[in-house]
């Protein structure tokens, strides 16, 4: 995630880091459902901590540069709030999860998981449907490609 050269539309990098952070959710959804059937097998705990660890880092950092360099050059009476507080609410579902895994709390890790997936999910398609073509009806190719300096810095 994050290492697409800066193009001049950023929300095409945006949406391919979202397309593979869905498909890490999947695997994290697998696990937590194991973990709910009471299959604590070695690879479910592995694929979970995989997962956390993606979440951790690389849509950490993707959700950092879309308040970084996409949220302000929308404007101060864009629809960001919303979006910055979902990030807020991951972040900490994040910890709860790693807190969970680290302490072999596997129920409450697919508790945390299914939250944080449901979460994940909803959060992605309403940029993506949303937040995206706003930003591309508001900022335009010149708009856009100075989000795509912004994140290159």
């Amino acid at each position: 995630m994050g290492g697409d050269p800066v193009t001049p539309d950023p929300l095409l990098r945006f949406e391919a880091e979202h397309r593979e952070a869905l498909s890490v959710l999947d695997r994290l959804e697998e696990a937590a459902t194991a973990f709910r059937n009471a299959d604590v097998a070695a690879a479910h705990v592995a694929a979970a901590r995989d997962a956390h660890a993606f979440l951790a880092g690389p849509v950490r950092a993707h959700n950092q540069n879309e308040e970084r360099a996409l949220f302000p050059a929308l404007g101060p009476d864009a629809p960001t709030a919303i979006f910055i507080e979902e990030h807020q609410r991951l972040w900490a579902l994040e910890r709860e999860l790693d807190g969970a895994l680290a302490g072999a709390d596997l129920a409450g890790a697919a508790a945390t998981a299914f939250e944080l997936i449901d979460l994940l999910r909803t959060h992605i398609a309403r940029e993506d449907d949303v937040l995206f073509p706003l930003a591309r009806e508001r900022l335009g190719a010149e708009g856009l490609a100075r989000v795509a300096a912004a994140l290159a810095e």
